[in-house]
This record gives C-alpha cells, structure tokens and sequence, in this order.
C-alpha cells in the first residue's frame, strides 16, 4: 500500500514524526473529495500524497513564496489535477469551495489567525475537513520560532477557542514529535541561533517566504531508511499524543453540515 512517507522529498525527524500522525488523519476527508486546497504546500508531499488517495480529485496549491512555487510546478508538471498559484491567500478571489482544506505550519506565520481562520470556514464546503498543524506552547518558544518569524506558538485551549468561533468544529486534537523533538532540542537551538546571525536582517515577510522550502533534499535510499528508523518513536509518539508532550499540535477540524 503507498504510504505517505514514499512521497517526501526531505525526510527532517520532526516532519515524519508529524506526517506518521497525519497520515491517519487524512482518513476523515471526504471519501468522495472533487477538489482541495493546501496553504503554504511547502515541497508539496502532503498534496502528492492525498492527489494519490483521491485519484478523481482537483488540487489546489496556494504558495506565497516565488520560489516555493517554481518548485511545485516542477514537481506536478505532469500531473494536470494539480494546479499552482503563486499569491497572498488571505488576498486571492476564490470561485469554488473545498471539501478538504490544509493548512500545515502555517498560521503561526500570519499575524491574523482568526481572519485566516474565517476565510478557510468560508471555503469549506458544508462537511468539510480542514487539516492543521502548528508549533505548540509558547512556553517552548525557541530559536527555530525567532528565526522562521512565527508571531506565536499556539495552546491547547486557543485553538478550542478559535477554531469554532470561526465555524469549525475540532474533532481530534493530537501533539506530535515527542521524544524526538526533545531530543533534538539542543541541536535546534544551536542550528537555528547560527542561522539567525547570518541573516540578522531576515523580516518575517522574508523567513515565511523560506519557511517549508529550505530543507535539503534527500538520496533516495535515505529516505527509505529514515522512517523505519523512526518507528520505535512513532509508536511512543502514538501513546502520548493526546497529551502536551510534543513539539505540535496537528487538528482534524470540520465545518458543520
């Protein structure tokens, strides 16, 4: 069975640990999804992966950055389902509506959440899922979040709160990355305050544009070997994650019929 992990192009520990979670969740999309929408697709794993759950499907990428985007045209060249746009979200003038919305390390980018948040209802057709994740906690605010220009890490109950204020109702709620993300802390930190001081004048307009593109890409027998690596943590990560021991959180959220 094609699993999501044969689709990424750069296998970063918590990236996998977060699409090990994800994949389950896609499962709560429509089962006769027509069309989604992925904001900030970053490399575009996670559309390539659900273009192949849903063979009948139109996608929908929406990237801010001009490079990003290049790249997402390079890669679903072929693949006349997948369409790419190189514009704001919050700005675009949309004609049709989505079943499955997605919205992955995102929104902690966007200084407007719940204006983003009332747009994306707004998109959603009446049952429709929108997939989400972000960084967790402000009390683990570190190097990574100054460096990528994250205006907040988000909490349990902001996200309880926004999410239906905005018309979404928030059918699951899980943390990911424990223990791999505490693990790696310390490397973070140093990795992401080096990085800081070689682009002192980085604004968060230019970090967010960086944001999901700058991993490097990965040989291909790597990435095969990685998540068989990972799987011990998977399964730890599966135990813990209604708890607040991980680096983020990811949400299944559905606008009511």
């Amino acid at each position: 069975m094609t699993r999501i992990f044969d689709f990424v192009s750069a296998p970063a520990p918590r990236y996998l640990m977060r699409l090990a979670l994800l994949e389950r969740m896609i499962e709560a999309a429509p089962r006769d999804l027509r069309h989604f929408l992925e904001i900030g697709p970053g490399l575009g794993d996670v559309s390539a992966y659900v273009a192949s759950r849903f063979p009948s499907a139109q996608g929908t990428l929406m990237e801010f950055s001009e490079k990003g985007a290049s790249m997402l045209n390079e890669r679903f060249v072929s693949d006349n389902r997948v369409n790419v746009l190189c514009t704001d979200f919050q700005k675009h003038p949309f004609t049709s509506r989505f079943g499955l919305i997605m919205a992955f390390e995102v929104l902690e980018h966007i200084e407007d959440d719940i204006a983003t948040l009332g747009k994306i209802s707004q998109l959603l057709e009446p049952g429709g899922v929108f997939l989400f994740s972000a960084p967790s906690l402000m009390r683990k605010w570190q190097q990574c979040d100054e460096y990528a220009g994250h205006y907040r890490r988000y909490e349990r109950d902001e996200i309880m709160r926004k999410f239906p204020a905005a018309g979404l109702q928030v059918e699951a709620l899980w943390s990911f990355g424990f223990p791999v993300t505490e693990l790696l802390y310390p490397l973070r930190q140093v990795y992401y305050s080096l990085q800081r001081h070689r682009n002192p004048d980085q604004t968060k307009e230019g970090a967010t544009k960086k944001s999901g593109i700058e991993r490097p890409l990965t040989p291909s027998f790597l990435k095969a070997v990685i998540p068989h690596l990972l799987k011990p943590f998977f399964l730890l990560q599966e135990k813990v994650k209604k708890t607040d021991l991980g680096d983020g959180f990811l949400v299944i959220a559905r606008k009511p019929e």
